[in-house]
């Protein structure tokens, strides 16, 4: 039994510091939650949008529902790709939620065709994927220095 007053000197305990999910399971619930959160925002906005003279809380003719899913997946896959790049480039991915939201909108309200809504967001969503596809490739380390460029980016890894 020990019944000294003397204070302890060892060393105090590291905090743990918190568990974060790996990145590509963060980006799934940041896409998931972005997607939610503007299609959320898209239908409330077509909801209490009037029909035509601003009425509030009378809702425009026809479903939103093929609409809103429509916008959701393409949305999804929009916030996908842009926090990608947005992880690497160190800047807010948020910046998605706007033409998401105006998409959603104008499609609201003038209903178009929702394959020609699907095809054009796939084909979109496709370029942006290709476009971050090159772009990732191209700032790969070394890749300058593989084709043999001279000048002040030749070496050095990353974009110049």
């Amino acid at each position: 039994m020990n019944t000294s007053t003397a204070p302890d000197t060892g060393p105090a305990p590291l905090p743990t510091p918190p568990q974060r999910l790996p990145e590509p399971l963060r980006s799934l619930c940041w896409s998931s939650a972005m997607t939610v959160a503007v299609v959320a925002a898209g239908y409330a906005a077509h909801r209490w949008a009037g029909a035509g003279a601003g009425m509030p809380l009378e809702p425009l003719p026809g479903s939103p529902w093929p609409y809103l899913t429509a916008w959701a997946v393409l949305g999804f896959w929009a916030f996908l790709i842009v926090r990608r790049v947005a992880h690497h480039l160190e800047w807010d991915a948020v910046i998605a939620a706007g033409p998401v939201f105006l998409g959603i909108r104008a499609g609201l309200a003038y209903r178009p065709d929702l394959t020609l809504l699907y095809g054009y967001g796939a084909l979109t969503l496709a370029v942006a994927a290709g476009t971050v596809l090159l772009w990732r490739l191209r700032s790969r380390p070394g890749h300058t220095a593989d084709r043999g460029v001279s000048g002040p980016c030749a070496g050095r890894p990353g974009p110049c």
